[in-house]
């Protein structure tokens, strides 16, 4: 029951704010409803947000509760015996006690502290302040004492159905369209949806279109912006319209803006904007009411557009200074400022993302459509937008972004950061050797610096390491990245090591790749664009481990698109090996062409695509085609270091066992491989020496085979043993090794079942298409249909399917044919 109504002083707007013409709020009484559970509930805004309609609601809603004892105050009003009058109002009512303060002050005689001594003295007590102020309930002190609620502006605002409740009670004819455009032009103001009603209900319009409702939203806003301009006393000029340029308002944020209040400092005019009701605080800052904001933000641009440019560059840098890049990010995609917003992702994209990781792929969006082509946009989308990553066009931005990058002979282009953006974007658009040339002047340039930032330094190294990396210069590339994580701040510190830690198991050192990544298992930025690699090396130790499902499943939901884009050839074998190892050798050749398309977005170099071609020829010789495996290694990729571990296993499983034997000694022995390679070949060659010398084979090589697995706990390569030469080889392991080999599964292990073709049949294949008919085939091959017809019968049953669409998909698995727009 509402008690002590007469405490509230009447005025010219009571009446209003109790009319007919305002609907019920439900949304924001409900969360009313529902902060009461505890002991305060803070409502605060600026003027216009309804904070004073909407606890008369809650009055009225409150009063059919018979067991509640309601006081409505005027805050503002409240003297000095305020609250002597509310406790003894409150002891002759119900037991359950609500005070709803509206307008509260603390420099009134219901201040703060005579609120706290209430709640102190009367345990069934629950208080409701309405404030456009920063006060003492907002008090950590307070929060401990008592279960305190804020209710922010955001909560108050109308709902769409509540604006259109407000039109029909105007009476105002309406559209669908034209009450979701007012209702987004207004942002749910409360004030402003009874503006634009009341006017057209003064003047007996109707609100149609969306012109229409532009038109009454922009008068709405400019009506509520004048009033709260006389209310603030002093002249509003462009100086103080310059605070519309900012997200929120502090003392420091006008100093950054240049604003000049013409009297007092900045923090006096922050507190005639708090008093005037344009603005409301929170602990550390004011916010400008939006239409306030938007309507001094129109003014002033089109008065001033270069000062506003000028002045949003400098508040993005003071954000940034001051740790708020996502307001800096944000702040530039709504100014349409593409370049600032890509140097902003690019430096701070680590602190946006564990500021609000769903807030990156937004921003990231307004440099897509934009149609970037900038050096820093370019550069920013490489490092972090998944589209870009996976898009054709990617190699010609690069080169239309690096064709913008001043000569590297000039004085600017020879700087750091300059020859940083150069080495990665001539990566990108597939250019390695100009990248290795640009990467060695960056690394010379890097040691003779002086007074260069960390960051710079970090992603300086960084990129002289992935181009050593990319170019198979895995020492040079394992000590850039070691300096580059030296510098780095955390999220690219876990980059670089991402990198460093698949180049070991690239190389071998498995131990060494687990230390890196246990040592980082719980870092933060783990799941986020930096630490891709990372999740990639994970997923290449389960593999080791002998876990291939927990690694293809880790591999299925990692496409390494973004933060680990140039690792994605390692990504590659490593997800096709685990389709071998769990049983889906048939699905891996399909696997690879997937992953190989990018080739068309993130062109490999030779050292990657040898990796790849290392990958393929590994499954082919599980699906029994070691032949075609040999034919890879041909023209640039012909018998070298990097190649000779997968020729020699080609050539052991396609019955040449003395030359495979030959091969896997010689590169395996004497060229100082890696270890991983090195133990690749020595597996080889025991399998050839047990197939050419049986039981007299040479125990030595597998003594020495032994020894590099255990030292490096390295296991992966015995899995290239075949199922009928596994039970010899193991003979001839101790039984700690045989142990650990037991539970891995061959290569081998799903590929029993390889359809095997007859020569007309390999014929009749290689003119099947989607399109072509029986007559076109047997045109082509000068035969009679009815042949064609036969052959296809012999496909379809060899293949298991009953179709030719089904055949083209089967045998493309089986890597019975190739095509060029497969790879």
């Amino acid at each position: 029951m509402l008690i002590d109504v007469d405490s509230v002083t009447p005025g010219a707007r009571t009446s209003r704010r109790t009319s007919r013409f305002w609907a019920t709020r439900s949304a924001s009484l409900a969360r009313l409803r529902e902060a009461l559970s505890g002991d305060v509930v803070l409502v605060r805004g600026p003027a216009g947000v309804g904070k004073s309609s909407l606890l008369r609601q809650f009055a009225a809603l409150l009063d059919e509760e018979q067991d509640l004892g309601v006081q409505f105050i005027d805050g503002a009003q409240a003297g000095p015996d305020a609250a002597e009058r509310i406790a003894d109002a409150f002891a002759t009512g119900p037991s359950a006690h609500i005070l709803l303060v509206d307008n509260h002050t603390d420099a009134s005689g219901l201040s703060t502290d005579r609120l706290v001594e209430l709640l102190r003295a009367d345990t069934d007590l629950r208080i409701v302040v309405a404030t456009r102020h920063a006060t003492g309930l907002e008090s950590p002190l307070v929060a401990l004492e008592f279960d305190v609620h804020v209710v922010p502006a955001d909560a108050l605002l109308m709902t769409r159905d509540e604006i259109a409740e407000v039109l029909r009670l105007n009476e105002v004819v309406t559209t669908e369209v034209a009450i979701d455009d007012l209702a987004a032009k207004i942002h749910g103001w409360p004030a402003l949806a009874q503006l634009a009603a009341s006017r057209l209900r003064l003047e007996a319009l109707p609100l149609r279109t969306r012109g229409e409702a532009a038109v009454l939203a922009d008068f709405a806003a400019t009506a509520l912006t004048t009033e709260f301009e006389h209310r603030l006393n002093v002249p509003v000029t462009d100086d103080i319209r310059m605070l519309a340029v900012a997200p929120y308002v502090t003392a420091d944020i006008a100093d950054a803006l240049g604003v000049d209040p013409s009297i007092g400092s900045p923090g006096e005019l922050l507190a005639r904007l708090q008093d005037a009701g344009l603005a409301w605080p929170s602990s550390t800052r004011l916010t400008l009411a939006e239409p306030v904001r938007e309507k001094w933000l129109r003014d002033i641009t089109a008065r001033d557009p270069d000062r506003v440019g000028r002045s949003r560059i400098q508040l993005m840098e003071h954000l940034v200074d001051t740790g708020e890049p996502l307001l800096a990010a944000q702040l530039a995609a709504d100014a349409g400022q593409r370049d600032s917003l890509a140097r902003i992702l690019h430096s701070s994209g680590p602190e946006i993302w564990a500021r609000d990781a769903e807030c990156l792929p937004a921003l990231l969006d307004e440099l897509v459509t934009s149609g970037p082509s900038s050096p820093h946009a370019v550069d920013a989308l490489l490092s972090l937008d998944p589209r870009t990553a996976s898009s054709t066009d990617t190699p010609a931005l690069a080169v239309t972004a690096l064709s913008q990058l001043p000569d590297a002979r000039t004085p600017v282009g020879a700087s750091v950061e300059a020859l940083t953006l150069r080495v990665g974007l001539l990566r990108a658009a597939g250019r390695f050797a100009l990248s290795t040339e640009s990467s060695a002047t960056l690394g010379e340039a890097l040691r003779q610096a002086r007074g260069l930032s960390p960051e710079a330094a970090s992603e300086g190294w960084y990129q002289v390491g992935m181009t050593a990396f990319a170019m198979g210069k895995l020492r040079d590339a394992r000590i850039a990245l070691t300096q580059s994580e030296r510098t780095a701040p955390p999220a690219r510190r876990l980059r670089a090591r991402g990198a460093t830690a698949i180049l070991e198991l690239l190389e071998g050192d498995v131990a060494g790749a687990r230390s890196l990544v246990e040592a980082n298992a719980d870092e933060t930025w783990k799941s986020s664009p930096w630490g891709e690699g990372l999740r990639i090396a994970e997923a290449w130790l389960h593999l080791e481990d002998g876990d291939a499902a927990r690694a293809r499943a880790l591999l299925d939901d990692l496409p390494a698109n973004a933060g680990a884009r140039e690792l994605w050839p390692y990504a590659a074998s490593v997800h096709a090996l685990s389709f071998l190892l769990s049983g889906a050798a048939s699905d891996a050749l399909g696997l690879l062409r997937a992953w190989t398309a990018r080739t068309r977005s993130t062109p490999p170099s030779h050292f990657q695509s040898i990796h790849l071609l290392t990958a393929r020829a590994k499954v082919l010789i599980a699906l029994r085609q070691a032949r075609k495996a040999i034919s890879l290694f041909e023209g640039p990729y012909t018998l070298s270091a990097a190649t000779a571990p997968a020729i020699a296993l080609s050539n052991l499983y396609a019955g040449r066992t003395h030359e495979s034997y030959v091969m896997s000694v010689k590169w395996g022995l004497h060229h100082e491989p890696s270890p991983r390679a090195a133990l690749e070949s020595l597996v080889v060659s025991i399998v050839a020496d047990v197939r050419l010398n049986g039981s007299a084979a040479h125990r030595t090589t597998v003594q020495r085979a032994e020894a590099l697995s255990i030292r490096h706990d390295l296991w992966s390569p015995w899995s290239a043993v075949a199922p009928e030469d596994r039970a010899v080889v193991h003979k001839m392991l101790s039984s700690e090794t045989r142990d650990r080999l037991e539970e891995r599964r061959s290569f081998f292990a799903s590929s029993v079942s390889v359809p095997h073709l007859t020569k007309r049949e390999q014929v009749v294949l290689a003119q099947l298409t989607p399109t072509s008919t029986i007559a076109d085939i047997a045109r082509a091959l000068v035969v009679s249909p009815n042949t064609v017809k036969t052959q296809l019968q012999g496909l379809y049953r060899k293949l298991e399917v009953s179709d030719r669409s089904s055949a083209i998909r089967a045998a493309h698995a089986w890597g019975l044919i190739e095509t060029d727009s497969e790879i």
